[in-house]
């Protein structure tokens, strides 16, 4: 049975059917050799989220991107609330192109998250939207008068006017799109480090990031850098791990084949039962990874890896330059040569480094992130270096942070905004990487036209990134029935609150909350609240502090910016 021609948005997994659900009759079935449809699907999403939050696009932080007559569950904001706000709302939506269609259902799912908003109306069920029975015209059905949206210069208006956009008809209303927004239960991708000249970024997920931009205000304009891809500590093909897959399944294919009769196995077990011994680890497993660092020992190792650091060296083996960017910075290398020898990592061969007067991290990421390895900090303060997919495997397991290999990032001089030279390299340069992923020019000038601003002339640091193909269909799977000619999907994440300055001026900050003096303690905590989502990390760390009016004026910040408190 072939299923019906549907449109899925899944966030992780969470399968719960509500009653209404388990009463809707079951889908009709189709004939399996039914024609591809001549429909186009593209799908679009932005998504904003920033440390001082465990969530992306959080309900209570982010500005509503729909008009005010579409329900939601984000609490309503006056212009007082609205200031200080982060300028750019989360919101995805689905358009159709090609030829008109007919017997449409759609089914936006959420496994992982919660829908705050909708539109148009669909039917809702628990953690689902569905749109079935639906139609696609090219022109506005007859004798059902539109949906009222206010034209207020919103992304939906914008999207009513999209010259080559169907009209999907459901029930008695009908669209030009379907849009939505959620809020999902999803890790900050991105941690930066360093700047103003050169940052490090690390992936903190499991799949490959592109299009990777930092965006920093200075005196003189604005400084931008790009990278084309942020690798995940586990390597991914560029097919979205497809040949991985059709290996596996080849591999189960073979299995099966090769299955042994069971009676056999069984007569074989019992026959040597006497003489079975027990299992021996394996002579080439790596030895288990040393206790990682508490908060205290990782901040000082962090402190020291601040430090800047002078080396010019044409040729050296890759583990010599490695041992005198270590011995600069007063810390201790310990290799994990078992592993790097399994995964064929040399790091004996020659390299070259010319650092001055950068910090000792940065080195670092230039000798360890070109060829896939990182480091933990362990209990004894050591920097124990392995490949950054086995300390990605480690924090799986356990629950932590998936670090990717650091990589550095060099940033153009300062432009300005008006600047020709500034647009070709920022907004320009933002068009062709989005045509070139497939995505229709008139809506790539439509992005541009509400986000362009916001993005490249912000306020604060951000960064923006474009998930690969198979994070966001792993994440949030998008299934059409029958197969369209053509899937795009685009989904760009917008972090702020990164910038390292502000973050390491919030750790000095808050261990003046301990002063002695009053008033240096009251600055201290004005200036952070000042700083907002930027200071929650080293609010959340001295929750731990010693010293009980460190603590008081912590959870008093954290309330105040809506942080919950143990």
């Amino acid at each position: 049975m072939m299923m019906r021609l549907r449109l899925t948005v899944a966030l992780l997994t969470l399968s719960i059917v509500s009653p209404a659900a388990a009463e809707e009759p079951a889908p009709k079935p189709r004939d399996d050799t039914e024609a591809q449809s001549p429909v186009e699907v593209v799908d679009v999403s932005i998504w904003v989220g920033n440390p001082s939050q465990t969530t992306l696009n959080a309900s209570k932080f982010y500005r509503n991107a729909l008009p005010g007559v579409v329900g939601t569950s984000r609490p309503k904001l006056d212009d007082k609330d609205l200031e200080g706000r982060f300028p750019i709302a989360p919101v995805g939506f689905v358009q159709f192109f090609g030829d008109p269609c007919r017997d449409l259902d759609v089914d936006l799912k959420i496994k992982k998250g919660s829908f705050l908003a909708h539109w148009p109306a669909g039917k809702e069920h628990t953690g689902r939207i569905r749109w079935f029975g639906s139609e696609l015209t090219a022109e506005p059905p007859a004798g059902i008068p539109p949906s009222y949206l206010p034209d207020d210069g919103g992304v939906l208006a914008a999207l009513r006017t999209t010259p080559s956009a169907l009209y999907l008809r459901n029930e008695s209303r009908f669209e030009r799109f379907l849009a939505y927004d959620a809020e999902l239960t999803l890790p900050i991708p991105v941690r930066v480090k360093g700047g103003p000249d050169e940052y490090t970024l690390q992936n903190m997920t499991n799949r490959r990031l592109v299009d990777v931009a930092v965006i920093a205000p200075s005196q003189d304009g604005f400084r931008v850098g790009w990278l084309d891809e942020l690798p995940s500590a586990a390597a991914v093909d560029a097919d979205g791990g497809k040949a991985e897959a059709e290996g596996k399944a080849a591999e189960k294919k073979g299995e099966a084949a090769e299955k042994p009769d069971p009676a056999k196995q069984a007569e074989e077990l019992f026959k040597d039962a006497d003489k079975a011994e027990p299992k021996k680890p394996k002579d080439d497993a790596p030895a288990p990874l040393p206790a990682e660092g508490d908060a205290e020992i990782r901040a000082r190792v962090d402190q020291f890896l601040n430090r800047p650091i002078s080396l010019a060296v044409a040729s050296a083996p890759r583990r010599e330059l490695l041992g005198m960017v270590a011995q600069q910075a007063r810390l201790r290398l310990q290799f994990d040569d078992e592993t790097l020898a399994k995964e064929k990592i040399k790091v004996d061969e020659p390299t070259e480094l010319k650092a001055a007067d950068v910090p000792a991290r940065d080195a670092l990421a230039d000798l360890l992130g070109g060829v896939g390895l990182s480091y933990r900090v362990t209990e004894e303060g050591r920097l124990f270096v392995t490949t950054a997919a086995r300390l990605a495997e480690a924090a799986e397991k356990t629950g932590g942070p998936v670090e990717g290999p650091p990589v550095k990032l060099g940033m153009s001089q300062p432009l300005k905004g008006p600047d020709p030279s500034y647009r070709e390299f920022t907004r320009d340069a933002l068009a062709r990487r989005l045509e070139g992923q497939g995505l229709r020019k008139d809506l790539v000038a439509m992005l541009l036209e509400r986000y362009a601003k916001d993005l490249f002339e912000p306020g604060e640091l951000i960064v923006l990134a474009r998930i690969s193909r198979e994070a966001i269909d792993e994440a949030v799977p998008l299934d059409v029935f029958p197969t369209p000619k053509k899937l795009t999907r685009v989904p760009l994440i917008v972090i702020h609150g990164v910038d390292p300055r502000l973050q390491d001026r919030a750790k000095v900050l808050v261990k003046q909350l301990g002063d002695p003096a009053w008033k240096s303690r009251e600055e201290a905590e004005a200036r952070l609240f000042t700083l907002g989502p930027a200071a929650v990390p080293a609010l959340e760390e001295a929750l731990r502090d010693k010293d009980v009016e460190v603590v008081h004026r912590v959870e008093r910040l954290l309330l105040k910016l809506d942080r919950n408190v143990p």
